[in-house]
């Protein structure tokens, strides 16, 4: 039997890192829009290396002291609002996601440039590939070509370290997002 394919060598991490950076904007919808500009451009191997760098960086960014951020700040966050503040780190650039890998209490630092209407979600960049990969290929076989490859990505299990009956659980996580957050959050 025949071993799938990566999509690992598709994309470098910098190249990745290099086209969330052109697309930012203040506003979501830009950025999805610029993002798809972007991609759309590109060879689809680059759009299939672009939506493996995602997934990566998704995956590394699951862990529970980040989720008692997304707790805080979005005054409870279930497991696809997890995902979609992972999408919105990712989104924000390299620094702020690298910042808050290593610690999630440096996201105070990016919050401050937002006001009460910004929410930190970003679904649609989850689709930004597919959406590039259509609209490129003027096909709608975008999940049968990732079918095609085999990635190593497993569903991943997360135990969290913190309890949302507790406060100061989570506010021994993050003491900056917590004491600015918890009691006035995003929502």
């Amino acid at each position: 039997m025949t071993q799938k394919p990566s999509r690992k060598d598709l994309m470098s991490e910098d190249k990745f890192w290099e086209i969330i950076e052109l697309s930012k904007s203040d506003d979501p919808q830009d950025q999805l829009d610029n993002l798809i500009d972007l991609l759309s451009d590109m060879t689809a191997d680059d759009i299939l290396g672009f939506d493996y760098q995602l997934d990566k960086h998704l995956e590394k960014s699951y862990n529970p002291e980040l989720w008692a951020a997304a707790y805080i700040v979005c005054g409870g966050c279930s497991d696809d609002g997890f995902d979609y503040f992972r999408a919105w780190l990712v989104s924000k650039g390299r620094d702020a996601y690298e910042n808050a890998l290593e610690n999630p209490d440096s996201l105070i630092d990016v919050f401050k440039d937002m006001d009460e209407t910004d929410f930190p979600e970003n679904e649609e960049i989850l689709y930004a590939a597919l959406d590039a990969y259509d609209e490129l290929t003027g096909k709608e076989d975008f999940y049968e070509v990732l079918d095609s490859y085999d990635d190593g990505f497993e569903i991943l299990e997360i135990e969290l370290n913190w309890d949302e009956d507790d406060p100061k659980t989570l506010e021994a996580i993050c003491p900056k997002l917590f004491e600015r957050y918890y009691e006035d959050p995003f929502c």
